[in-house]
């Protein structure tokens, strides 16, 4: 777990840095080129690299043991998070829009409209696109090393990736937009800039909207899918067989890499105290093997399966 936890620190330290000079860069070549194209890719950056220093704080937490003041442990602060930075991402993307549709507006309005200058947007694409490159590599190995159960790395990889096909989206087609002069379009040039943006906005906003959707399920304590439900189901089932117990029913919730499991059972029979916590130890690392990092919780009840309209049913399923 410690070394972890080293990997994903340092996955994000690189990319908070590396998220800032992209930021820097992307407002400098927007006044620049006068370009909202590269306004949208700079504040994309700097949303990544404030992310990147919130990841940092809350990685470090996670997993962590309960303490009396969070008695659940840190383990939905990695939910919250990715949430939150998935609002944020829409909301810029949502002022982007409004910021282009205002310019075509004025354009057909008659008002003016700066014209681009295409010189500092060839030098920027090129560096950002390779950067992004670099950090979406950097995030995926570091994701894959520390057993592909980050969300923190998952989501930062993902975000790099939309940042550098930004880059390479919005650059390519503002650079050819000079060989439309000559052309039917070529009276729309001016607000090519804006189009671009709207484009752009329609290709990558779905990614922060179904992130947003999933951990808000996870919030909500919306029940984990189906198919770990599943194997934590059979795991207490077989279990609960091994020791001589009845199984009632189980409860799956999911909070970015933690799981949390409630187990029922009826002994059946007079039992210790430490059979119980026995039987949660084991159970624990059942689970850990087949569904990654959980947090058991084993309850004693003669009560069966709850009614109907009750039942603890798991996602997409």
């Amino acid at each position: 777990m410690a070394d972890n936890r080293d990997t994903e620190r340092n996955a994000l330290t690189v990319g908070k840095w590396a998220n800032l000079f992209m930021a820097f860069a992307g407002v400098l070549t927007a006044w620049l080129s006068r370009s909202d194209a590269m306004m949208v890719d700079g504040l994309y950056s700097a949303v990544n690299f404030v992310s990147a220093v919130a990841a940092a704080r809350i990685g470090a937490r996670v997993g962590l043991p309960p303490t009396r003041s969070r008695p659940w442990g840190h383990d939905f602060d990695e939910v919250l998070y990715v949430t939150f930075r998935s609002l944020i991402l829409v909301g810029i993307l949502v002022f982007a829009a409004v910021v282009s549709g205002l310019k075509i507006w004025t354009f057909f309005t008659g008002g003016e409209v700066p014209e681009l200058v295409f010189g500092p947007i060839v030098f920027y694409s090129v560096a950002i696109v390779i950067i992004c490159l670099a950090l979406a590599f950097n995030y995926h190995r570091a994701y894959k090393a520390t057993g592909k159960r980050s969300a923190l790395l998952k989501t930062e990889s993902k975000a790099a990736m939309i940042d550098g096909a930004l880059s390479v989206g919005a650059g390519a087609a503002l650079l050819s937009l000079p060989f439309l002069e000559d052309t039917p379009l070529g009276p729309y040039v001016p607000i090519g800039d804006a189009v671009i943006v709207l484009v752009l906005i329609l290709a990558i906003i779905w990614q922060p909207m179904a992130t947003f959707r999933k951990t808000l399920a996870d919030l909500a304590g919306v029940s984990a899918p189906g198919d770990t439900y599943a194997k934590v189901l059979r795991a207490a089932r077989d279990l609960a067989r091994e020791k001589g117990f009845r199984l009632q029913r189980a409860a799956v919730l999911q909070a970015g890499r933690m799981h949390y499991a409630a187990v029922y059972i009826d002994p059946e029979k007079p039992v210790l105290a430490m059979e119980i916590d026995e039987f949660q130890s084991e159970l624990s690392e059942r689970l850990e093997n087949l569904i990654g990092p959980t947090r058991a919780e084993v309850i004693v009840t003669a009560r069966g399966q709850l009614p109907a309209s009750q039942t603890l049913l798991p996602k997409n399923g």
